[in-house]
């Protein structure tokens, strides 16, 4: 793939959280945010004019948690929950997620290495600490589901979730770029999982930029090695556009009337 170029100024950019701003861990609470990344992504949200999202599998306080102390517009559980400027919407749980939690908590209790995480509306079972039960996650999930009305099992890195039907990411940045101050600009969207996929078609679909973190098939038309080369990117684009908003504002204040430059 051709080398990615920088953040210009009418991009609407999308971003994953786990494995994409921030490294995967062995357990979701052990993540780490790198200590420049908020500064990067509060540059990036001025510079954009606030057309930045974060789009994720977590819930939305839970990005608030560890991006403290920004409060970005967010899509959380795949889109289940969403937040533009005001309060997060929230999708009303399907009304048998509950009845489903005895038999998930049984199986975990009956191996460890395997960790149940709930969600607002969601729940997930992680295996990336015992990945040879992978088929054993996935056999059970279905079967949970089974007579399950409303929810959809959501395979994932080393994960299954269990989520209201309907929603996914795609959906999120749709309705994200239906609404300023993201509609009329460009998107684009980065993320690792397949997971992400939804969103990479949707972003191609409205002549935009999928942009896969990691390596393997997916309908992303750019990518990036690693998280790390991920926020680099990030870091380099933050530092440009916040130079070009201040080389354009000292010629506005020059020269009054000048149009905007569109590059950085």
């Amino acid at each position: 793939m051709p080398p990615l170029p920088l953040i210009e100024p009418h991009i609407a950019l999308f971003l994953d959280f786990d494995g994409t701003l921030a490294d995967l861990a062995p357990r979701p609470d052990l993540v780490q945010v790198e200590p420049q990344l908020v500064g990067t992504l509060r540059a990036l949200h001025t510079c954009l004019d606030g057309a930045l999202a974060i789009v994720s599998g977590r819930p939305v306080a839970e990005l608030d948690h560890f991006l403290q102390p920004l409060r970005l517009p967010a899509a959380g559980i795949h889109g289940a929950e969403f937040r533009t400027g005001g309060e997060r919407i929230i999708t009303p749980p399907a009304p048998g997620i509950g009845a489903l939690l005895p038999r998930l908590e049984a199986l975990v209790a009956r191996h460890p290495g395997l960790q149940l995480e709930r969600k607002s509306v969601a729940v997930a079972i992680h295996y990336r600490q015992v990945p040879e039960l992978e088929p054993l996650v996935r056999a059970a999930v279905a079967d949970v589901l089974r007579d399950a009305a409303g929810l959809e099992a959501l395979p994932g890195k080393m994960v299954v979730e269990i989520k209201p039907a309907g929603v996914d990411k795609g959906d999120a940045i749709a309705a994200f770029m239906r609404t300023p101050p993201f509609a009329g600009r460009m998107p684009l969207f980065a993320g690792d999982d397949v997971t992400d996929e939804a969103g990479f078609v949707v972003v191609r679909e409205l002549g935009g930029v999928g942009l896969l973190v990691g390596q393997r098939a997916t309908a992303a038309t750019a990518m990036l090695a690693s998280p790390d080369a991920l926020r680099g990117w990030l870091h380099e684009s933050a530092h440009a556009l916040t130079h070009w908003m201040a080389t354009r504002d000292a010629a506005r204040m020059r020269h009054p009337g000048t149009p905007p430059s569109h590059r950085p």
